[in-house]
């Protein structure tokens, strides 16, 4: 079963809490995502990013 059918699940939200508190920053753009719900966790990946637009055009993958 593919994760994003499970999204109401209370174990994935609890996965995704997690993940965020080990790895709070961006990783496109390096900088700290300040809550949860800014972030958009990819659990299969172990991914954070920030939800849509990075705060700035830096990003670490690209140097620009």
């Amino acid at each position: 079963m593919p994760l994003s059918s499970r999204h109401d699940d209370p174990i994935l939200e609890q996965i995704a809490r997690d993940t965020f508190a080990l790895f709070p920053k961006c990783h496109r753009c390096g900088e700290r995502i300040e809550r949860f719900e800014d972030a958009d966790v990819r659990i299969h990946v172990q991914r954070v990013v920030h939800r849509g637009k990075c705060p700035t055009t830096t990003t670490p993958e690209s140097g620009h």
